[in-house]
């Protein structure tokens, strides 16, 4: 308890927090206003509990006004839209909370309190989970600081909501309003390797004077009132985000008959055809059983599976329970509510119940009331409890609730864990060829032994002959309760959920032959008496499982792992291609670091979890990858992973992998085709710190669309036509750093699914021959319809980048990106001769006659020759090229003046000898005079006088010109 100096101190500070407020607000500063108003609510909140006085109502209404300034002041400072109709739709809640509670009207309150709660808290959520690192911006819309001040203002809620629900009880314990922190647990596990929109009102408060604390009169400054329109709860079976709402939202139970059955509002459970031809009534629980408890009797023995197909969700809640009953800590009975004074779940009269279940990355809350299925027989159609225990009828009926109802289809029980306790899934398939069974027991003996896992196993199909002959169920779910290793025997204690059908080979109740009296002592197991008393429990040794079960399913104790992280994401549909087989460059990637501090090789869990949109046949098959090369940034092309995983159907995919201190993985997200937008999250667990952000995308980017048509589709390097490929000169910038590099990617997809490849080169003029020391980088091999080119360390420059199919005459559209950590422009090239006249010759050398071999010389003239004539000045180039030739021979074209039939002065030649597939060419000349017949000679040569080839001259003018061939 507070003094009354300490008191009054209080009274001072929060006057002071409101005077900077009103000040701030009034002067057009909301984030500084905001914080001053929460740093006061949470002032008065102190008071609150030390104040029970005559003076608590006052403080109360004081505290409720500024808090709905704060909550207005939210929505002013919030960018986002969407976040923003989120905020209006919570501050309206908390607006109608705090007019029903002035009204005395408690419950309906506490409900608006939750209403509200849930819409702060999903924009928190959305906020944190959306952040992309840069300066603290979130896309959904909210800086760092002010996702901090509306975290801050939700625990403030919480309170306000706690105090309001101890108005019903003012006296009595309540609970706390934030879960605690567990303790962490430095055991490791071994690796298995080796709503609607609200109106605002934008007025300030007015400014208020320094708050006086008078002996007798506690006052607060009042601020101005502001109305909002109210809006209604939102009708839907994933509820809001449950944190530790704990009772805030459920009518106590009291003794005598309830005066108000609560009822669900959106309806009964589906039941199935085959359901309803055997349901007779819905009943209330206190109407089934005389005196009905919530989970009094922890153990899993006496609960049964009845006509629901749920058997894995019923091994869950077996495991679960038998956990709580086994190490005496509660896993799934805290997540019921209401609660007793000791925390454990207690009866309502009322009939109102809230189950906390872990589902799409976070704890909810699942209202739900307790009309339960009951046929004919006068038994229950549900899960129920053989001695009148309801508590897993209700958690079995909550979960229901959210897959779609009684008639569900079925899942497996590492799923349905992960629910129930948000423990982390792992599945092992007995018959895959990488089972090491070995490895497996030890992991399961030794986690199970010290409580941080989680077992079920799991029949696959079989015929009913071979069932009936094992006491086993196809297809079907166990609980295992225990794991012991005696006298060298490897054992399972296992529960069918159907409480009845037990297996009979192997240490069952039927063998005779290898339960000694020791083992018996050490298990406390009698087969004699186990033969009547048919509960569906028995034991197994480890050898029948692997060979006659298919799935062991494993859930671990996420407080095994010291360090976490997670996200959550939207994939959309619009997001790349349909089948991601090529390219990766559109999916989810997030970049994971850990931390560089340590020697040793961190074990590494990543859980990819796809969130539950609707109860269906999963069909999408996902998968998570993993790369260790690319420092962290994206990955665009799916190659050299170092764990490349396997698509599966599961919602759950788990990769673990010992990690390299200091290094940054990237992980990608795929699909193996996408017919629809997914929801994920994506955990990290790590003993070493860790940071999972998502994958950094180029400062500068520019997208290309073009096409490969007749003249255009020119094939690759080793073609004649490489050089008609569509090419683009990429000029880089520094940003006035002579001693900048820079990096990126370049990317190229193909409409049709052609091979293709992207090169780069300097210099940024048309490419007209491939030369390995004039390339910079280069895609590699052809690859169909996607292929990446890396660019590291390049310096400010010209650059040339060629896009081209691996055959010509290729035809398709596609897609050029170019990503870059520097600025850059990228601008087509013309292809060469453009805008000029050409004309295509043909002819070839024959040895002894026209092919003279040698360099250019005056023997030049004796190779074939064309006359060129023209009247006027005229630019011309030509090109030498032997297509048929293969590898093409040696060549040289050059243009001489040719006056009189007298060869002249050489004008032009394209150089040395070269056998360039793309053969030879002359730059641009001048040629001809002005009102003057002006004649040049063309002559193509070969080195070598024995070469025999025909040959093709392409000769490009901007002017007319008249050529005549000479041979």
């Amino acid at each position: 308890m507070l003094d009354a100096a300490e008191v009054a101190s209080l009274y001072q500070r929060t006057g002071e927090q409101i005077q900077q407020a009103v000040t701030a607000d009034s002067g057009g500063q909301p984030f500084p206003a905001l914080a001053h108003y929460n740093a006061a609510l949470k002032l008065i909140a102190t008071l609150l509990e030390a104040d029970h006085g005559e003076k608590r109502d006052a403080l109360v209404s004081k505290y409720c006004e500024y808090a709905c300034r704060a909550g207005e002041l939210l929505i002013q400072l919030c960018d986002s839209p969407g976040c923003s109709k989120s905020l209006r739709a919570g501050n309206a809640a908390l607006v109608q909370a705090r007019s029903l509670r002035s009204q005395c009207s408690i419950g309906e309150s506490i409900d608006a309190y939750i209403e509200g709660l849930g819409h702060y808290q999903s924009v928190l959520a959305q906020s944190e989970a959306r952040a992309n690192g840069s300066n603290g911006v979130s896309p959904g819309g909210m800086q760092g600081d002010l996702a901090r001040e509306l975290r801050a203002f939700i625990l403030l809620v919480f309170s306000e909501a706690e105090d309001t629900k101890r108005m019903k009880h003012r006296g009595s314990e309540s609970s706390d309003l934030m879960e605690s922190v567990p303790k962490t647990v430095t055991r490791s596990i071994s690796s298995p390797m080796s709503s609607a929109n609200g109106s605002s009102a934008s007025a300030r408060p007015q400014q208020q004077i320094q708050i006086q604390e008078p002996p007798q009169n506690h006052e607060l400054p009042k601020a101005r009132r502001h109305s909002e329109k109210n809006i209604g709860s939102r009708n839907t079976r994933l509820g809001p985000l449950a944190h530790s709402i704990s009772q805030l939202s459920l009518r106590p139970a009291y003794p005598g008959p309830p005066r108000e059955y609560f009822t669900d509002k959106d309806g009964l459970l589906r039941l199935s055809a085959k359901q309803q031809r055997k349901l007779s009534r819905w009943r209330r629980a206190g109407q089934i059983y005389r005196s009905p408890r919530v989970f009094e009797e922890i153990g899993c023995a006496h609960i049964v599976q009845e006509t629901v197909t749920d058997c894995s969700f019923v091994a869950a809640m077996c495991v679960s329970v038998e956990y709580e009953r086994r190490f005496g800590k509660q896993l799934i009975t805290q997540h019921i509510f209401p609660q007793g004074p000791t925390g454990m779940p207690i009866f309502n009269p009322c009939g109102k119940y809230m189950i906390k279940l872990y589902i799409n990355g976070f704890w909810r809350r699942v209202i739900i009331d307790d009309l339960l299925p009951v046929a004919e027989d006068g038994k229950l159609m549900c899960t129920y409890s053989s001695e009148g225990d309801v508590g897993t009828s209700l958690i079995e009926k909550a979960y229901l609730k959210l897959m779609g109802g009684y008639d569900f289809p079925g899942s497996n029980s590492s799923t349905d864990l992960h629910i129930l306790t948000g423990w982390i899934p792992e599945h092992v398939f007995v018959h895959d060829q990488t089972f090491n069974s070995e490895r497996t027991w030890q992991r399961m003996y030794d986690a199970s032994r010290n409580g941080d896992v989680l077992l079920t196993i799991a029949t696959g199909e079989m015929s009913n002959d071979l069932a009936g002959t094992l006491g086993l169920v196809p297809s079907h779910a166990y609980a295992v309760l225990d794991v012991r290793e005696v006298g060298g025997n490897r054992l399972i204690k296992v529960k069918n959920p159907w409480s009845s059908v037990r297996w009979t080979g192997k240490f069952s109740h039927t063998d005779r032959t290898n339960w000694t009296t020791d083992l018996m002592r050490e298990l406390c197991y009698d087969p004699v008496l186990a033969e009547d008393n048919d509960r569906g429990i028995f034991w197994i040794d480890f050898e029948s499982v692997c060979h006659r079960f298919d799935a062991i399913h494993l859930n671990w104790n996420p407080e095994l792992f010291l360090h976490r992280a997670g996200v959550h994401f939207e994939w959309k549909l619009s997001m790349g291609p349909r089948q991601a087989l090529y390219d990766f460059s559109a999916n989810p990637q997030y970049t994971l670091t850990v931390d560089g501090a340590g020697s040793n090789r961190p074990l590494v869990w990543l859980v990819l979890s796809k969130h539950v949109q609707k109860t269906e046949e999963n069909r999408d098959f996902i998968a998570l990858h993993v790369y260790d090369n690319c420092s962290g940034r994206r990955v665009y092309e799916p190659r050299s992973a170092m764990r490349i995983g396997e698509y599966v159907n599961s919602p759950h995919v788990l990769v673990q992998f010992s990690a390299t201190p200091g290094t940054r993985y990237t992980l990608v997200v795929a699909q193996r085709e996408k017919s629809k937008p997914l929801y994920f999250t994506l955990r990290a667990f790590c003993d070493a710190p860790i940071s999972l952000l998502q994958a950094p995308f180029p400062s500068f980017e520019e997208v290309v669309q073009g096409q490969w048509g007749s003249g255009s589709a020119g094939g690759n390097p080793a073609s004649p036509r490489y050089l008609d490929n569509p090419q683009y000169k990429l000029v880089v910038r520094n940003n006035g750093n002579p001693r900048a590099k820079f990096s990126g990617i370049l990317s190229l997809e193909s409409k049709q699914k052609h091979p293709v490849n992207v090169r780069v080169f300097r210099g940024g003029f048309l490419v007209t021959r491939v030369l390995e020391i004039n390339t910079v980088a280069n895609s590699g091999k052809y690859r169909p319809c996607f292929c990446t080119c890396s660019l590291d360390g390049l310096d400010e420059g010209s650059y040339t980048v060629v896009v081209s199919t691996f055959q010509q005459f290729m035809f398709s559209r596609f897609r050029l990106t170019v990503g870059l950590d520097s600025p850059f422009t990228l601008t087509p090239i013309p292809r060469e001769g453009a805008g000029m006249r050409m004309r295509e010759l043909h002819g070839s050398w024959t040895p002894g006659t026209d092919a003279v071999g040698g360099p250019v010389n005056s023997q030049t003239i004796r190779s074939p020759r064309f006359v060129v004539r023209t009247g006027k000045p005229t630019g011309v180039l030509a090109r030498l090229q032997t297509p048929q030739v293969n590898p093409p021979p040696l060549v040289n074209v050059s243009i001489y003046r040719f006056d009189g039939g007298v060869v002249g002065d050489r004008v032009v030649s394209s150089g040395n000898y070269t056998n360039s597939p793309q053969g030879v060419a002359t730059h641009l000349a001048e040629v001809g005079r002005q009102d003057e017949l002006a004649q040049y000679l063309v002559a193509a040569s070969t080195w070598d006088a024995a070469d025999s080839a025909p040959f093709v001259l392409y000769f490009y003018s901007e002017d007319p010109v008249e050529i005549e061939s000479l041979t």
